[in-house]
């Protein structure tokens, strides 16, 4: 347990806890009375110190690999940050706890032993992954609904998250977006202010909650949003659609849409604003209303006379539910250069951990490159859902069930085309067309290269011309040298680049992808191609109204962290910082922070000016534009929000 206290797996951290424990007993047992609470032994002569040697000696057997400095590898140790780690080390157990009393009844019953067994596997860690990992393999949708519903049926998690959550002026529920095909939604309306100034507002948020298309209301999410009202004085409308499996694809987009239509249509007279002035919309959605958010901006689009909202917020946003293995080449293209995600400079190919150098590496054991290699080299890549398959918080399994259940029986679709599903495989003449869209997502999330191929997506449809003039002019630049390009592939230079982590030298103009600084050597190596060499840093461009999106991946962290508000504090500053977006965004006032490590934006100029790139903003998130994909994944960096 001390490991997951320290927010780090240490098999050092684990031999010194048991070797402490063997200790405390030895000094314990040469006591002549009994300690506290072992008293009524003590007539029996030592039988306390019997029963507590004996427990002594299991404890020491059951760590005995890591006395022995025999444990096996730390699949977690660079998986995520500390108080990441410590945050899921907490969900598990409670997911543990929770899985076990859900059979009990009454209710009061069964809330008391949540909470008991929570505890117990608060201690005992190892039996709270085995009872989660047991579960999650035969997952059921009661099971999910346990887990993600917790933090609103029990009691004492609702009183906890309260403590936490800032206090509005105005909280109500309204019936909103009949149709013919769908029945009305409850929304959840938060506003930070009287209700002169509510009906008065011309702003709101019109917000889609994640839950794995079959779980989770508005009131799962109410920390995060309260603090969005707070922070915009917007008015924030949550929609609790209906969910899966008893209301399979496509209802809940459906029904999300006529919840918009009616807003827009009403200028927000039906939520009770007042006045002629034209209400601003901005949409956000999380995980599966991330999803569910795009299917309603692609309805929009493909309405006539609805006006679209000012802007977009998707968070660790599910745009691919084709659960599959490898990336494409095309896929694999948009990642190539920003890191070092060639699976064969690991020990083992499923490694996520920092890249090595010593000979036990894959690519150190290659003794034959094949003479007829491309002339563009795509390495075999899998994707983040896979990469980051021992995620503590979303598993491959889990987003098959997910999958299974949103899709039902109604259909067979094709994932390849249908992009109210599939968002990332949208045509690029709705792409074109989408306002200006922010991109938040967790680095280690195992839907991040969802994150990453839907914002270039948007990228490449708003701006064809370039995109296909910078391929062709990378073609043109290694095609014909393949020779050159597999005598740098065995390099030293070549593994240099790729086996360590990625560093920007402050006193150097360029940012490094993938490597250390090593300008000399490849201001030397003239066998380096130009499509792989290193981008340059640009001045700030000025700010203009044109479309902007935006990417930023939060260090050290998986999925769903804005619902760990009241245990994670990096939560509450992303949380503050999603709220600055959407009040840029309801003022149409695209501000760039001047300080980020990484590119920041991507500005659709209306020449051929630069992309405009900035480096770190005032929340310490990590900045990643849509243009270089400029990522950190696995690379052990410091955690910026620390």
């Amino acid at each position: 347990m001390l490991d997951h206290i320290l927010g780090k797996p240490s098999a050092n951290v684990r031999r010194v806890q048991a070797l402490g424990t063997a200790l405390v007993t030895l000094l314990v047992t040469r006591r002549k009375r009994a300690p506290w609470g072992l008293g009524w032994l003590e007539r029996r002569s030592s039988l306390w110190k019997t029963l507590l040697g004996w427990w002594t000696l299991l404890y020491l057997l059951r760590h005995m690999d890591d006395v022995l400095g025999l444990h096996a590898p730390e699949p977690l140790r660079e998986y995520y940050s500390r108080s990441f780690y410590r945050a899921t080390w907490v969900f598990t157990a409670l997911d543990a706890g929770f899985w076990t009393a859900m059979s009990v009844r009454p209710k009061w019953l069964r809330d008391t032993l949540s909470l008991v067994f929570s505890a117990y596997y608060l201690v005992c860690t190892n039996r709270a992954v085995e009872k989660v990992r047991k579960v999650r393999a035969l997952v059921t949708i009661e099971h999910l609904r346990v887990s993600w519903n917790k933090g609103v049926e029990n009691p004492v998690l609702r009183f906890v998250r309260k403590l936490h959550q800032p206090q509005l002026g105005i909280v109500r529920n309204i019936m909103l977006g009949e149709s013919e095909s769908t029945e009305r939604a409850r929304c959840v309306v938060m506003f930070d202010g009287s209700e002169e100034e509510f009906r008065a507002c011309r702003m709101v948020v019109l917000d889609v909650p994640g839950g794995g298309f079959v779980s989770m209301a508005p009131e799962s999410h109410t920390e995060y949003l309260a603090a969005w009202a707070q922070r915009t004085k917007a008015i924030v409308v949550s929609v609790d659609y209906a969910k899966a499996p008893e209301y399979p694809f496509p209802y809940a987009i459906d029904q999300c849409f006529a919840v918009y239509r009616e807003l827009e249509l009403t200028n927000g007279q039906c939520i009770g604003l007042e006045g002629t002035e034209r209400v601003r919309f901005v949409l956000a959605g999380d995980s599966a209303g991330g999803n569910i958010a795009a299917g309603v901006q692609f309805r929009i689009l493909e309405s006539e006379g609805l006006r679209g909202p000012a802007g977009i917020v998707f968070v660790y946003g599910c745009f691919n539910v084709d659960v599959r293995a490898w990336m494409t080449r095309n896929e694999t293209r948009v990642l190539l250069g920003t890191e070092a995600r060639d699976h064969l400079h690991h020990a083992s190919p499923l490694a996520v951990a920092k890249p090595t150098r010593h000979a036990g590496s894959l690519d150190a054991r290659v003794r034959v490159v094949s003479g007829d290699q491309p002339s563009a080299y795509v390495p075999l890549t899998m994707t983040s859902s896979f990469t980051y398959f021992n995620d503590q918080v979303l598993t491959p399994e889990m987003m098959r069930a997910m999958v299974i259940m949103y899709v039902g029986p109604n259909a067979r679709p094709d994932f390849r085309t249908d992009y109210y599903l599939s968002p990332v495989v949208a045509p690029d003449h709705l792409l074109a067309r989408f306002p200006p869209t922010y991109f938040l997502c967790g680095e280690k999330d195992p839907m991040v290269d969802d994150t990453v191929l839907f914002a270039s997506r948007i990228r490449n449809a708003k701006q064809p011309n370039k995109d296909a003039a910078y391929d062709s002019n990378a073609q043109a630049d290694v095609s014909g040298r393949s020779d050159r390009y597999c005598a740098y592939r065995g390099s030293a230079l070549y593994r240099r680049r790729h086996s360590q982590p990625r560093v920007r030298n402050s006193s150097s103009k360029r940012f490094y992808i993938g490597s250390t600084d090593v300008s000399e050597d490849e201001d030397r190596a003239s066998n380096v191609p130009r499509a792989l060499r290193m981008t340059q840093f640009g001045e700030p461009q000025p700010q203009n109204s044109d479309a902007v999106i935006k990417v930023k991946l939060v260090a050290g962290m998986s999925h769903g962290f804005l619902q760990m508000y009241s245990l994670l504090p990096e939560a509450r500053k992303v949380a503050a910082m999603c709220g600055e977006w959407l009040d840029e965004l309801l003022h149409d006032a695209h501000s760039i922070s001047p300080y980020s490590r990484c590119a920041s934006e991507v500005r659709i100029p209306p020449s051929s000016d630069k992309l405009a790139i900035n480096v770190m903003d005032r929340y310490g998130v990590e900045i990643v534009s849509a243009a270089n994909m400029v990522r950190r994944r696995g690379h052990g960096l410091a955690d910026p929000l620390s």
